[in-house]
Protein backbone atom coordinates (compact mmCIF):
# COMPACT_ATOMS: atom_id res chain seq x y z
CA UNK A 1 0.00 0.00 0.00
CA UNK A 2 1.27 3.49 -0.87
CA UNK A 3 1.62 6.26 1.65
CA UNK A 4 -0.41 9.44 1.77
CA UNK A 5 0.67 11.93 -0.87
CA UNK A 6 -0.46 15.40 -1.88
CA UNK A 7 -0.14 17.23 -5.18
CA UNK A 8 -1.22 20.78 -6.01
CA UNK A 9 -3.42 20.83 -9.10
CA UNK A 10 -4.02 24.59 -9.24
CA UNK A 11 -2.95 27.57 -7.18
CA UNK A 12 -3.97 31.05 -8.32
CA UNK A 13 -3.18 33.94 -6.01
CA UNK A 14 -3.68 37.70 -6.66
CA UNK A 15 -2.74 40.58 -4.39
CA UNK A 16 -3.34 44.30 -4.63
CA UNK A 17 -1.15 46.21 -2.17
CA UNK A 18 -2.28 49.66 -3.32
CA UNK A 19 -5.73 49.41 -1.77
CA UNK A 20 -5.79 51.33 1.51
CA UNK A 21 -7.15 49.49 4.56
CA UNK A 22 -10.33 50.61 6.26
CA UNK A 23 -11.89 50.00 9.64
CA UNK A 24 -14.71 48.00 8.05
CA UNK A 25 -12.22 45.95 6.05
CA UNK A 26 -11.45 45.79 2.34
CA UNK A 27 -10.52 42.80 0.21
CA UNK A 28 -7.05 43.14 -1.24
CA UNK A 29 -6.41 39.66 -2.59
CA UNK A 30 -7.81 36.28 -3.52
CA UNK A 31 -6.47 32.76 -3.61
CA UNK A 32 -7.79 29.60 -5.29
CA UNK A 33 -6.00 26.42 -4.28
CA UNK A 34 -6.93 22.89 -5.38
CA UNK A 35 -4.97 19.84 -4.23
CA UNK A 36 -5.21 16.08 -4.81
CA UNK A 37 -4.50 13.70 -1.93
CA UNK A 38 -3.94 9.99 -2.42
CA UNK A 39 -4.91 7.65 0.40
CA UNK A 40 -2.99 4.44 1.17
CA UNK A 41 -5.67 2.34 -0.57
CA UNK A 42 -5.17 4.26 -3.83
CA UNK A 43 -8.27 6.45 -3.75
CA UNK A 44 -7.81 10.13 -4.65
CA UNK A 45 -9.54 13.03 -2.88
CA UNK A 46 -9.62 16.41 -4.62
CA UNK A 47 -10.27 19.38 -2.36
CA UNK A 48 -10.02 23.11 -2.82
CA UNK A 49 -11.01 26.45 -1.41
CA UNK A 50 -11.30 30.13 -2.30
CA UNK A 51 -9.97 32.62 0.26
CA UNK A 52 -10.01 36.40 0.30
CA UNK A 53 -7.35 38.51 1.95
CA UNK A 54 -9.01 41.15 4.13
CA UNK A 55 -7.07 44.32 4.95
CA UNK A 56 -8.34 46.05 8.10
CA UNK A 57 -7.28 48.81 10.40
CA UNK A 58 -7.87 49.05 14.12
CA UNK A 59 -9.15 52.30 15.57
CA UNK A 60 -5.69 52.85 17.02
CA UNK A 61 -4.24 52.86 13.51
CA UNK A 62 -2.73 49.38 13.66
CA UNK A 63 -3.07 47.57 10.34
CA UNK A 64 -3.54 43.81 10.09
CA UNK A 65 -4.42 41.29 7.39
CA UNK A 66 -6.00 37.88 7.45
CA UNK A 67 -7.28 35.30 5.00
CA UNK A 68 -10.97 34.41 5.10
CA UNK A 69 -12.25 31.22 3.48
CA UNK A 70 -15.28 31.98 1.31
CA UNK A 71 -16.06 28.52 0.00
CA UNK A 72 -14.47 25.08 0.16
CA UNK A 73 -15.20 21.76 -1.50
CA UNK A 74 -14.03 18.17 -1.59
CA UNK A 75 -14.60 15.46 -4.20
CA UNK A 76 -13.89 11.86 -3.28
CA UNK A 77 -14.79 8.30 -4.08
CA UNK A 78 -15.98 6.19 -1.18
CA UNK A 79 -15.04 2.56 -0.63
CA UNK A 80 -18.44 1.63 -2.04
CA UNK A 81 -17.55 3.37 -5.31
CA UNK A 82 -19.86 6.38 -4.92
CA UNK A 83 -18.51 9.84 -5.81
CA UNK A 84 -19.39 12.39 -3.11
CA UNK A 85 -19.19 16.17 -3.55
CA UNK A 86 -19.22 18.27 -0.36
CA UNK A 87 -19.45 22.07 -0.47
CA UNK A 88 -18.95 24.30 2.58
CA UNK A 89 -20.17 27.91 2.42
CA UNK A 90 -18.57 30.02 5.11
CA UNK A 91 -21.15 32.85 5.05
CA UNK A 92 -24.15 30.62 5.78
CA UNK A 93 -22.14 27.91 7.63
CA UNK A 94 -23.90 25.29 5.50
CA UNK A 95 -22.38 22.00 4.40
CA UNK A 96 -24.12 20.58 1.33
CA UNK A 97 -23.47 17.00 0.26
CA UNK A 98 -24.49 15.48 -3.06
CA UNK A 99 -23.63 12.30 -4.97
CA UNK A 100 -22.46 12.50 -8.56
CA UNK A 101 -23.46 9.93 -11.16
CA UNK A 102 -22.84 9.60 -14.87
CA UNK A 103 -24.18 12.70 -16.57
CA UNK A 104 -23.70 14.89 -13.49
CA UNK A 105 -20.41 16.44 -14.58
CA UNK A 106 -22.19 19.74 -15.04
CA UNK A 107 -22.63 20.02 -11.25
CA UNK A 108 -18.85 20.03 -10.82
CA UNK A 109 -18.55 22.49 -13.72
CA UNK A 110 -21.01 24.87 -12.04
CA UNK A 111 -19.08 24.68 -8.79
CA UNK A 112 -15.74 25.44 -10.47
CA UNK A 113 -17.32 28.32 -12.40
CA UNK A 114 -18.57 29.81 -9.13
CA UNK A 115 -15.13 29.43 -7.56
CA UNK A 116 -13.60 31.26 -10.52
CA UNK A 117 -16.05 34.15 -10.16
CA UNK A 118 -15.30 34.40 -6.43
CA UNK A 119 -11.58 34.48 -7.20
CA UNK A 120 -11.79 37.25 -9.80
CA UNK A 121 -14.90 39.35 -9.35
CA UNK A 122 -15.24 40.19 -5.67
CA UNK A 123 -11.74 40.95 -4.41
CA UNK A 124 -10.18 42.41 -7.54
CA UNK A 125 -12.96 44.89 -8.43
CA UNK A 126 -13.09 44.07 -12.15
CA UNK A 127 -13.48 47.71 -13.24
CA UNK A 128 -9.84 48.23 -12.20
CA UNK A 129 -8.38 45.35 -14.22
CA UNK A 130 -7.27 47.85 -16.87
CA UNK A 131 -4.32 48.61 -14.55
CA UNK A 132 -3.50 44.97 -13.84
CA UNK A 133 0.23 45.33 -14.38
CA UNK A 134 0.37 48.26 -11.93
CA UNK A 135 -2.04 47.47 -9.13
CA UNK A 136 -2.55 43.70 -9.09
CA UNK A 137 0.35 41.31 -8.92
CA UNK A 138 0.18 37.59 -9.53
CA UNK A 139 1.86 35.73 -6.67
CA UNK A 140 0.99 32.19 -7.74
CA UNK A 141 -0.42 30.62 -10.87
CA UNK A 142 -0.39 31.56 -14.55
CA UNK A 143 0.42 35.17 -15.47
CA UNK A 144 -2.48 37.03 -17.05
CA UNK A 145 -0.81 39.08 -19.72
CA UNK A 146 -4.08 40.42 -21.18
CA UNK A 147 -5.33 43.57 -19.58
CA UNK A 148 -8.99 43.32 -20.52
CA UNK A 149 -11.46 41.97 -18.00
CA UNK A 150 -13.20 39.75 -20.58
CA UNK A 151 -9.89 38.17 -21.64
CA UNK A 152 -8.91 37.50 -18.04
CA UNK A 153 -12.28 35.90 -17.31
CA UNK A 154 -12.03 33.75 -20.44
CA UNK A 155 -8.52 32.63 -19.48
CA UNK A 156 -9.72 31.60 -16.03
CA UNK A 157 -12.62 29.65 -17.58
CA UNK A 158 -10.18 27.66 -19.73
CA UNK A 159 -8.00 26.89 -16.70
CA UNK A 160 -10.99 25.64 -14.71
CA UNK A 161 -12.21 23.54 -17.63
CA UNK A 162 -8.85 21.79 -17.79
CA UNK A 163 -8.98 21.36 -14.00
CA UNK A 164 -12.39 19.68 -14.29
CA UNK A 165 -11.08 17.11 -16.74
CA UNK A 166 -8.01 16.42 -14.62
CA UNK A 167 -10.14 16.08 -11.47
CA UNK A 168 -12.49 13.54 -13.02
CA UNK A 169 -9.47 11.66 -14.34
CA UNK A 170 -8.03 11.36 -10.83
CA UNK A 171 -11.28 10.50 -9.05
CA UNK A 172 -12.37 8.08 -11.76
CA UNK A 173 -15.43 7.62 -13.91
CA UNK A 174 -18.72 8.57 -12.35
CA UNK A 175 -20.86 5.54 -11.51
CA UNK A 176 -23.93 4.73 -13.60
CA UNK A 177 -27.04 5.29 -11.51
CA UNK A 178 -29.07 2.46 -13.04
CA UNK A 179 -26.36 -0.10 -12.33
CA UNK A 180 -25.88 0.89 -8.68
CA UNK A 181 -29.61 1.23 -7.89
CA UNK A 182 -31.35 -1.76 -9.55
CA UNK A 183 -34.65 -1.14 -7.75
CA UNK A 184 -34.77 2.55 -8.74
CA UNK A 185 -33.88 2.50 -12.42
CA UNK A 186 -36.76 4.87 -13.22
CA UNK A 187 -35.52 7.54 -10.81
CA UNK A 188 -33.33 10.28 -12.26
CA UNK A 189 -29.66 10.36 -11.30
CA UNK A 190 -30.11 13.83 -9.77
CA UNK A 191 -32.72 12.54 -7.30
CA UNK A 192 -30.56 9.57 -6.33
CA UNK A 193 -28.19 11.92 -4.53
CA UNK A 194 -30.69 12.27 -1.67
CA UNK A 195 -29.76 10.49 1.53
CA UNK A 196 -33.18 8.88 1.68
CA UNK A 197 -32.36 6.82 -1.41
CA UNK A 198 -28.85 5.68 -0.46
CA UNK A 199 -30.38 2.72 1.37
CA UNK A 200 -31.10 1.24 -2.06
CA UNK A 201 -27.43 1.18 -3.13
CA UNK A 202 -26.58 -2.20 -4.73
CA UNK A 203 -29.83 -3.67 -3.34
CA UNK A 204 -31.29 -6.40 -5.57
CA UNK A 205 -34.37 -6.94 -3.39
CA UNK A 206 -36.31 -5.17 -0.67
CA UNK A 207 -34.96 -7.49 1.98
CA UNK A 208 -31.55 -5.90 1.51
CA UNK A 209 -33.10 -2.43 1.74
CA UNK A 210 -34.82 -3.33 5.01
CA UNK A 211 -31.55 -4.65 6.40
CA UNK A 212 -29.71 -1.48 5.32
CA UNK A 213 -32.25 0.70 7.10
CA UNK A 214 -33.00 -1.24 10.28
CA UNK A 215 -30.18 -3.82 10.55
CA UNK A 216 -30.05 -7.51 9.82
CA UNK A 217 -31.15 -8.57 13.31
CA UNK A 218 -34.37 -6.55 13.04
CA UNK A 219 -35.42 -7.76 9.60
CA UNK A 220 -39.01 -8.95 9.19
CA UNK A 221 -40.82 -9.93 6.00
CA UNK A 222 -43.64 -7.43 6.63
CA UNK A 223 -40.97 -4.72 6.88
CA UNK A 224 -39.72 -5.46 3.37
CA UNK A 225 -43.30 -5.56 2.06
CA UNK A 226 -44.08 -2.13 3.51
CA UNK A 227 -40.93 -0.64 1.99
CA UNK A 228 -41.86 -2.18 -1.38
CA UNK A 229 -45.35 -0.68 -1.12
CA UNK A 230 -43.96 2.81 -0.45
CA UNK A 231 -41.46 2.52 -3.33
CA UNK A 232 -44.12 1.38 -5.80
CA UNK A 233 -46.35 4.24 -4.72
CA UNK A 234 -43.42 6.62 -5.21
CA UNK A 235 -42.69 5.35 -8.73
CA UNK A 236 -46.37 5.47 -9.70
CA UNK A 237 -46.79 9.16 -9.04
CA UNK A 238 -45.98 11.52 -11.95
CA UNK A 239 -44.84 14.39 -9.75
CA UNK A 240 -41.09 13.73 -9.34
CA UNK A 241 -40.64 16.44 -6.71
CA UNK A 242 -42.95 14.76 -4.20
CA UNK A 243 -42.64 11.13 -5.28
CA UNK A 244 -38.98 10.41 -6.07
CA UNK A 245 -37.92 10.66 -2.46
CA UNK A 246 -37.68 7.99 0.21
CA UNK A 247 -36.51 10.17 3.10
CA UNK A 248 -39.51 8.77 4.98
CA UNK A 249 -37.23 5.83 5.82
CA UNK A 250 -35.00 8.22 7.75
CA UNK A 251 -37.97 9.00 10.00
CA UNK A 252 -38.62 5.36 10.85
CA UNK A 253 -34.88 4.79 11.20
CA UNK A 254 -34.87 7.25 14.15
CA UNK A 255 -36.82 4.69 16.21
CA UNK A 256 -34.49 1.76 15.41
CA UNK A 257 -33.47 -0.03 18.61
CA UNK A 258 -35.68 2.20 20.78
CA UNK A 259 -39.05 0.53 20.16
CA UNK A 260 -40.08 -2.98 19.05
CA UNK A 261 -39.80 -3.45 15.30
CA UNK A 262 -43.49 -4.45 15.19
CA UNK A 263 -44.43 -0.91 16.28
CA UNK A 264 -42.48 0.51 13.35
CA UNK A 265 -44.14 -1.93 10.93
CA UNK A 266 -47.58 -0.94 12.21
CA UNK A 267 -46.76 2.76 11.79
CA UNK A 268 -45.56 2.13 8.22
CA UNK A 269 -48.85 0.33 7.46
CA UNK A 270 -50.79 3.42 8.57
CA UNK A 271 -48.67 5.56 6.22
CA UNK A 272 -50.80 5.42 3.09
CA UNK A 273 -48.36 7.25 0.84
CA UNK A 274 -44.80 8.50 0.79
CA UNK A 275 -44.07 11.72 2.69
CA UNK A 276 -41.21 14.14 2.18
CA UNK A 277 -39.27 14.44 5.46
CA UNK A 278 -37.95 17.99 5.76
CA UNK A 279 -35.30 17.15 8.35
CA UNK A 280 -31.68 17.95 7.55
CA UNK A 281 -28.89 15.56 8.54
CA UNK A 282 -27.95 17.66 11.58
CA UNK A 283 -31.61 17.78 12.65
CA UNK A 284 -31.88 13.99 12.30
CA UNK A 285 -28.92 13.66 14.68
CA UNK A 286 -30.63 15.96 17.19
CA UNK A 287 -33.90 14.05 16.85
CA UNK A 288 -32.11 10.76 17.52
CA UNK A 289 -30.47 12.26 20.61
CA UNK A 290 -33.90 13.46 21.76
CA UNK A 291 -35.58 10.07 21.26
CA UNK A 292 -32.82 8.26 23.13
CA UNK A 293 -33.84 10.17 26.27
CA UNK A 294 -37.58 9.54 25.89
CA UNK A 295 -39.23 6.43 27.41
CA UNK A 296 -40.54 3.76 25.05
CA UNK A 297 -44.29 4.30 25.70
CA UNK A 298 -44.02 7.94 24.63
CA UNK A 299 -42.21 6.95 21.43
CA UNK A 300 -45.03 4.51 20.72
CA UNK A 301 -47.56 7.33 20.98
CA UNK A 302 -45.50 9.47 18.61
CA UNK A 303 -45.40 6.60 16.09
CA UNK A 304 -49.16 6.23 16.38
CA UNK A 305 -49.74 9.85 15.29
CA UNK A 306 -49.99 10.90 11.61
CA UNK A 307 -46.47 11.08 10.24
CA UNK A 308 -46.83 14.56 8.71
CA UNK A 309 -47.91 16.01 12.06
CA UNK A 310 -45.17 14.27 14.04
CA UNK A 311 -42.40 15.27 11.62
CA UNK A 312 -43.43 18.94 11.68
CA UNK A 313 -43.59 19.07 15.47
CA UNK A 314 -40.35 17.14 16.07
CA UNK A 315 -38.60 19.30 13.45
CA UNK A 316 -39.61 22.48 15.28
CA UNK A 317 -38.51 20.91 18.57
CA UNK A 318 -35.01 19.91 17.47
CA UNK A 319 -34.45 23.26 15.77
CA UNK A 320 -35.21 24.90 19.11
CA UNK A 321 -32.53 22.75 20.77
CA UNK A 322 -29.75 24.54 18.88
CA UNK A 323 -26.92 23.31 16.69
CA UNK A 324 -23.32 22.24 16.91
CA UNK A 325 -22.15 25.81 17.58
CA UNK A 326 -24.80 26.97 20.08
CA UNK A 327 -26.74 24.71 22.46
CA UNK A 328 -29.98 26.17 23.86
CA UNK A 329 -31.25 23.20 25.89
CA UNK A 330 -29.64 20.53 28.07
CA UNK A 331 -31.20 17.22 27.00
CA UNK A 332 -29.73 15.39 30.00
CA UNK A 333 -32.43 17.03 32.12
CA UNK A 334 -35.24 15.59 29.99
CA UNK A 335 -35.57 12.13 31.67
CA UNK A 336 -35.96 13.73 35.10
CA UNK A 337 -38.60 16.15 33.79
CA UNK A 338 -40.55 13.32 32.17
CA UNK A 339 -40.40 11.32 35.39
CA UNK A 340 -41.60 14.29 37.42
CA UNK A 341 -44.49 15.04 35.08
CA UNK A 342 -45.48 11.44 34.45
CA UNK A 343 -45.28 9.43 31.23
CA UNK A 344 -49.04 9.17 30.88
CA UNK A 345 -49.40 12.93 30.73
CA UNK A 346 -47.19 13.11 27.62
CA UNK A 347 -49.70 11.91 25.04
CA UNK A 348 -47.72 12.61 21.88
CA UNK A 349 -45.28 14.81 20.02
CA UNK A 350 -47.11 18.04 20.93
CA UNK A 351 -46.82 17.40 24.67
CA UNK A 352 -43.16 16.44 24.21
CA UNK A 353 -42.51 19.70 22.36
CA UNK A 354 -44.18 21.68 25.16
CA UNK A 355 -42.04 19.92 27.75
CA UNK A 356 -38.80 20.52 25.83
CA UNK A 357 -39.58 24.21 25.28
CA UNK A 358 -40.27 24.62 29.00
CA UNK A 359 -36.76 23.43 29.84
CA UNK A 360 -34.38 26.15 31.09
CA UNK A 361 -32.26 27.67 28.37
CA UNK A 362 -28.52 27.11 28.55
CA UNK A 363 -26.74 29.26 25.98
CA UNK A 364 -23.53 27.33 25.39
CA UNK A 365 -21.29 28.51 22.57
CA UNK A 366 -18.48 26.54 21.07
CA UNK A 367 -15.02 27.94 21.68
CA UNK A 368 -14.46 28.83 18.05
CA UNK A 369 -17.79 30.68 17.78
CA UNK A 370 -17.20 32.52 21.09
CA UNK A 371 -13.78 33.74 19.93
CA UNK A 372 -15.23 34.79 16.58
CA UNK A 373 -18.13 36.70 18.16
CA UNK A 374 -15.79 38.44 20.60
CA UNK A 375 -13.49 39.56 17.81
CA UNK A 376 -16.41 40.80 15.69
CA UNK A 377 -17.89 42.70 18.64
CA UNK A 378 -14.54 44.39 19.38
CA UNK A 379 -14.10 45.52 15.78
CA UNK A 380 -17.67 46.86 15.55
CA UNK A 381 -17.37 48.81 18.81
CA UNK A 382 -14.09 50.35 17.70
CA UNK A 383 -15.58 51.33 14.33
CA UNK A 384 -18.54 53.07 16.02
CA UNK A 385 -16.26 54.88 18.47
CA UNK A 386 -13.97 55.99 15.63
CA UNK A 387 -16.94 57.39 13.73
CA UNK A 388 -17.96 59.42 16.79
CA UNK A 389 -14.40 60.73 17.19
CA UNK A 390 -14.26 61.90 13.54
CA UNK A 391 -17.64 63.63 13.96
CA UNK A 392 -16.30 65.48 17.02
CA UNK A 393 -13.14 66.59 15.19
CA UNK A 394 -15.15 67.84 12.22
CA UNK A 395 -17.33 70.00 14.47
CA UNK A 396 -14.50 71.58 16.42
CA UNK A 397 -12.66 72.26 13.15
CA UNK A 398 -15.46 74.67 12.18
CA UNK A 399 -15.11 76.65 15.39
CA UNK A 400 -13.07 79.84 15.25
CA UNK A 401 -11.34 81.49 18.18
CA UNK A 402 -11.65 78.47 20.46
CA UNK A 403 -8.66 76.53 21.65
CA UNK A 404 -9.95 72.96 21.73
CA UNK A 405 -7.84 69.80 21.52
CA UNK A 406 -8.18 67.56 18.49
CA UNK A 407 -9.15 64.08 19.63
CA UNK A 408 -6.79 61.20 18.98
CA UNK A 409 -7.69 57.56 19.58
CA UNK A 410 -5.70 57.42 22.82
CA UNK A 411 -7.36 60.62 24.04
CA UNK A 412 -10.82 59.50 22.91
CA UNK A 413 -10.59 56.31 24.96
CA UNK A 414 -10.37 58.43 28.13
CA UNK A 415 -13.89 58.50 29.68
CA UNK A 416 -13.35 61.95 31.23
CA UNK A 417 -12.40 63.46 27.89
CA UNK A 418 -15.40 61.93 26.16
CA UNK A 419 -17.76 63.20 28.87
CA UNK A 420 -16.35 66.72 28.54
CA UNK A 421 -16.60 66.51 24.73
CA UNK A 422 -20.27 65.48 24.91
CA UNK A 423 -21.09 68.34 27.28
CA UNK A 424 -19.31 70.83 25.03
CA UNK A 425 -21.12 69.67 21.90
CA UNK A 426 -24.51 69.91 23.64
CA UNK A 427 -23.77 73.46 24.80
CA UNK A 428 -22.42 74.44 21.38
CA UNK A 429 -25.54 73.18 19.56
CA UNK A 430 -27.69 75.17 21.96
CA UNK A 431 -25.76 78.35 21.12
CA UNK A 432 -26.18 77.79 17.39
CA UNK A 433 -29.94 77.60 17.63
CA UNK A 434 -31.57 80.32 15.52
CA UNK A 435 -34.43 82.54 16.65
CA UNK A 436 -36.83 80.41 14.62
CA UNK A 437 -35.66 77.26 16.36
CA UNK A 438 -36.02 78.89 19.76
CA UNK A 439 -39.52 80.07 18.83
CA UNK A 440 -40.47 76.59 17.67
CA UNK A 441 -39.22 75.15 20.92
CA UNK A 442 -41.13 77.75 22.92
CA UNK A 443 -44.29 77.04 20.90
CA UNK A 444 -43.94 73.32 21.60
CA UNK A 445 -43.52 74.10 25.30
CA UNK A 446 -46.70 76.24 25.29
CA UNK A 447 -48.61 73.40 23.62
CA UNK A 448 -47.32 71.01 26.24
CA UNK A 449 -48.38 73.31 29.08
CA UNK A 450 -51.84 73.75 27.53
CA UNK A 451 -52.20 70.00 27.20
CA UNK A 452 -51.19 69.53 30.84
CA UNK A 453 -53.69 72.19 31.92
CA UNK A 454 -56.46 70.53 29.91
CA UNK A 455 -55.62 67.13 31.38
CA UNK A 456 -55.65 68.65 34.85
CA UNK A 457 -59.16 70.02 34.28
CA UNK A 458 -60.31 66.65 32.91
CA UNK A 459 -58.84 64.88 35.93
CA UNK A 460 -60.65 67.23 38.34
CA UNK A 461 -63.91 66.76 36.44
CA UNK A 462 -63.46 62.95 36.38
CA UNK A 463 -62.79 62.85 40.11
CA UNK A 464 -65.92 64.93 40.82
CA UNK A 465 -68.15 62.75 38.59
CA UNK A 466 -66.70 59.54 40.02
CA UNK A 467 -67.41 60.71 43.57
CA UNK A 468 -71.05 61.38 42.66
CA UNK A 469 -71.66 58.11 40.80
CA UNK A 470 -69.58 55.58 42.73
CA UNK A 471 -71.85 53.48 44.95
CA UNK A 472 -75.11 55.10 43.74
CA UNK A 473 -78.08 52.72 44.02
CA UNK A 474 -80.64 52.79 41.18
CA UNK A 475 -83.51 50.37 41.75
CA UNK A 476 -82.11 46.86 41.95
CA UNK A 477 -78.73 47.94 40.62
CA UNK A 478 -75.67 49.73 41.89
CA UNK A 479 -73.14 51.92 40.03
CA UNK A 480 -69.41 51.24 40.47
CA UNK A 481 -66.63 53.44 39.06
CA UNK A 482 -63.38 51.79 37.84
CA UNK A 483 -60.23 52.99 39.65
CA UNK A 484 -57.55 50.80 38.01
CA UNK A 485 -56.83 48.75 34.89
CA UNK A 486 -57.41 45.42 36.63
CA UNK A 487 -61.02 46.37 37.23
CA UNK A 488 -61.50 47.18 33.55
CA UNK A 489 -59.90 43.87 32.59
CA UNK A 490 -62.27 41.98 34.87
CA UNK A 491 -65.29 43.80 33.47
CA UNK A 492 -64.13 43.16 29.93
CA UNK A 493 -63.76 39.42 30.55
CA UNK A 494 -67.23 39.23 32.13
CA UNK A 495 -68.99 41.18 29.37
CA UNK A 496 -66.69 40.03 26.52
CA UNK A 497 -65.86 43.53 25.31
CA UNK A 498 -62.78 45.70 24.78
CA UNK A 499 -63.17 48.11 27.70
CA UNK A 500 -59.66 47.20 28.93
CA UNK A 501 -58.33 48.97 25.85
CA UNK A 502 -59.38 52.29 27.43
CA UNK A 503 -57.11 51.81 30.46
CA UNK A 504 -54.86 54.66 29.32
CA UNK A 505 -57.84 57.06 29.78
CA UNK A 506 -58.37 56.21 33.45
CA UNK A 507 -58.38 59.34 35.53
CA UNK A 508 -59.39 61.48 32.53
CA UNK A 509 -62.62 59.70 31.55
CA UNK A 510 -65.09 57.93 33.82
CA UNK A 511 -65.93 54.24 33.35
CA UNK A 512 -68.97 52.96 35.22
CA UNK A 513 -70.35 49.45 35.66
CA UNK A 514 -74.02 48.68 36.41
CA UNK A 515 -74.04 45.75 38.87
CA UNK A 516 -76.91 43.69 40.24
CA UNK A 517 -77.40 44.60 43.90
CA UNK A 518 -80.13 42.13 44.91
CA UNK A 519 -81.16 38.53 44.36
CA UNK A 520 -79.10 35.47 43.48
CA UNK A 521 -77.15 37.36 40.81
CA UNK A 522 -75.85 40.03 43.20
CA UNK A 523 -72.44 41.29 42.07
CA UNK A 524 -72.98 40.44 38.39
CA UNK A 525 -71.86 43.14 35.95
CA UNK A 526 -74.66 44.02 33.48
CA UNK A 527 -73.58 47.22 31.69
CA UNK A 528 -70.45 49.27 30.99
CA UNK A 529 -70.78 53.04 30.61
CA UNK A 530 -68.14 55.42 29.25
CA UNK A 531 -68.40 59.12 30.13
CA UNK A 532 -65.93 61.71 28.86
CA UNK A 533 -65.53 65.41 29.55
CA UNK A 534 -66.39 66.73 26.10
CA UNK A 535 -69.38 64.58 25.09
CA UNK A 536 -70.77 63.07 28.28
CA UNK A 537 -72.17 59.55 27.89
CA UNK A 538 -70.76 57.97 24.70
CA UNK A 539 -71.23 54.22 25.38
CA UNK A 540 -73.99 52.43 27.27
CA UNK A 541 -73.49 48.75 26.40
CA UNK A 542 -74.00 45.27 27.85
CA UNK A 543 -72.61 41.78 27.12
CA UNK A 544 -70.99 41.48 23.66
CA UNK A 545 -71.68 45.21 23.20
CA UNK A 546 -75.45 44.72 23.10
CA UNK A 547 -77.84 47.62 23.61
CA UNK A 548 -78.79 48.42 27.19
CA UNK A 549 -82.48 47.49 26.61
CA UNK A 550 -81.46 44.00 25.39
CA UNK A 551 -79.34 43.49 28.50
CA UNK A 552 -81.73 45.02 31.06
CA UNK A 553 -85.41 45.72 31.02
CA UNK A 554 -86.33 49.01 29.39
CA UNK A 555 -87.49 50.49 32.69
CA UNK A 556 -84.32 49.57 34.58
CA UNK A 557 -82.08 50.89 31.80
CA UNK A 558 -84.08 54.15 31.70
CA UNK A 559 -83.70 54.57 35.47
CA UNK A 560 -79.90 54.21 35.22
CA UNK A 561 -79.73 56.73 32.38
CA UNK A 562 -81.94 59.22 34.22
CA UNK A 563 -79.78 58.88 37.35
CA UNK A 564 -76.65 59.76 35.36
CA UNK A 565 -78.21 62.67 33.50
CA UNK A 566 -79.76 63.85 36.75
CA UNK A 567 -76.40 64.99 38.09
CA UNK A 568 -75.81 67.17 35.03
CA UNK A 569 -74.00 64.76 32.68
CA UNK A 570 -75.11 65.17 29.05
CA UNK A 571 -75.57 62.40 26.49
CA UNK A 572 -73.91 62.49 23.10
CA UNK A 573 -76.17 62.47 20.07
CA UNK A 574 -74.46 59.39 18.63
CA UNK A 575 -73.95 57.52 21.91
CA UNK A 576 -73.93 53.71 21.52
CA UNK A 577 -76.45 51.43 23.19
CA UNK A 578 -79.25 53.98 23.86
CA UNK A 579 -81.78 52.67 21.32
CA UNK A 580 -85.39 52.66 22.64
CA UNK A 581 -84.41 54.88 25.61
CA UNK A 582 -85.91 58.33 26.13
CA UNK A 583 -83.31 61.10 25.89
CA UNK A 584 -84.34 64.62 26.93
CA UNK A 585 -83.69 67.05 24.11
CA UNK A 586 -82.22 69.58 26.50
CA UNK A 587 -79.49 67.06 27.50
CA UNK A 588 -78.46 66.14 23.98
CA UNK A 589 -75.12 67.39 22.72
CA UNK A 590 -75.04 68.78 19.23
CA UNK A 591 -72.57 66.85 17.13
Amino acid sequence: MSENSERVLLHVKFLNDRIEPTVEGVRTGASLRVVARTTPDGRVTVSGSVSHRVHRMRASGKVFRYWQTVQAFSLLRTKAGIVVLRVLENDSRKNRTQHLFAGGEYQLAQLLHKLGDQTLLDPMRHHEWEALDQDVRVVEGPAFEDHGWCEIQARMSLILRDLQGETLGLVGDLPVAGERFPLLKEVSACRLGHSGLMHFLDAEDYKTVAENVFGKTRYRKPLAREIQRLVEHMLARPDWRSSHDMSVLNWFRLFRGLVPIDWIIESMRRTENNHYISLRPAELVQARALFRRVPQPILGRILAQPIAQSVRIIGDTVRDLGNAHVQLRDLDLLPELIKARGQRRIRGSRDLETLVRSMPQAWVESRSLARSNQAISTVINEANALHEMHSYNEQIARLEGRDLPVATWELWRDPEFRRAADEFLVEYRRELMTAEQREREARAERCRQERLSCEKKRAEWAADVAEKLDGMCVGEHRLVVARDADTLARWGSQLNNCIVGYAHQLGLDVFVAVIDDQGDSAGRVRLNIEINHEDGVVQFLGTNNRDAVKELEKGSAQLVLDAITGIGIPVHEYALGLQQLALPVRDAVTA
